[in-house]
């Protein structure tokens, strides 16, 4: 039997789907590719694939990874050929190679990843580099920024639901976040190192969110950005490492 791991970008053509639909696409991909398929016992057996870390809608990402269990011998180039040829325009496969078969799932190894914010300059109108910076030094200097997460309580005499908010600070989830100036189209970008994984995480876009909050205590313009995920790491916030060094 053989473990694949495997590395795509997604471009602009393919950003408005959500993880449930790249799955799914991946799945009819993987069904007509003829790969020797692996697929789990019981009454709905599945194939044995997964993606390492959803990808939000609106999102283009550079450095994905996905992993597949086969039933035969495959080299890393096979995959790879074979796999080009059944996924649509706007996913890109860049890379593949085999694992050993006992190694930790793929997904159970992430734990941050990195996104750059781009904010294009025909759409930037009254945002300079200088205030954005300083709104997010402001951000990053507090102590908490508080989100809510709705949690279902069930009732003990009821088969109602009821949704019980709780609010977890997410500060520490943010490992690093600053601003760059670019060229034409897009004059600013930020980046942000993020955690995720089982030990809790926080969106991109609850970040872009705050930002813009305090940006428009001071001023009534609305930015509008273009999301991109550049790469996914593994470790610790103290010693993170791409995932593609341990592939």
């Amino acid at each position: 039997m053989t473990r694949i791991r495997f590395s795509f970008a997604r471009h602009e053509a393919l950003k408005h789907i959500s993880h449930l639909d790249m799955m799914r696409l991946f799945q009819r991909a993987l069904r007509r590719s003829g790969l020797p398929l692996v697929y789990s016992e019981g009454y709905n057996p599945h194939i044995r694939f997964n993606l390492a870390l959803p990808l939000p809608v609106n999102v283009t990402a550079s450095e994905e990874y996905g992993e597949i269990f086969l039933s035969g011998p495959v080299t890393g180039d096979h995959f790879t050929s074979t796999l080009r040829d059944q996924i649509p325009e706007g996913l890109v496969i860049t890379g593949a190679k085999a694992v050993d078969y006992s190694a930790p799932l793929l997904p159970s190894l992430v734990s941050a990843a990195l996104y750059r914010a781009s904010l294009l300059a025909e759409k930037e109108r009254r945002l300079d580099f200088e205030q954005c910076r300083e709104a997010l030094k402001r951000l990053m200097a507090r102590d908490e920024i508080l989100t809510a997460r709705n949690k279902k309580k069930q009732k003990k005499q009821k088969t109602q639901k009821t949704q019980k908010t709780a609010y977890v600070n997410v500060r520490p989830f943010i490992f690093e976040a600053y601003f760059s100036q670019t060229q034409a189209p897009c004059s600013l970008e930020l980046k942000m190192l993020l955690q995720t994984g089982n030990r809790g995480g926080v969106s991109p876009f609850f970040i872009i969110e705050s930002l813009e909050k305090e940006i428009n205590s001071r001023n009534s313009h609305k930015a509008q950005w273009e999301l991109h995920r550049e790469r996914l790491y593994q470790g610790d916030s103290q010693f993170l490492q791409p995932v593609s060094e341990g592939m």
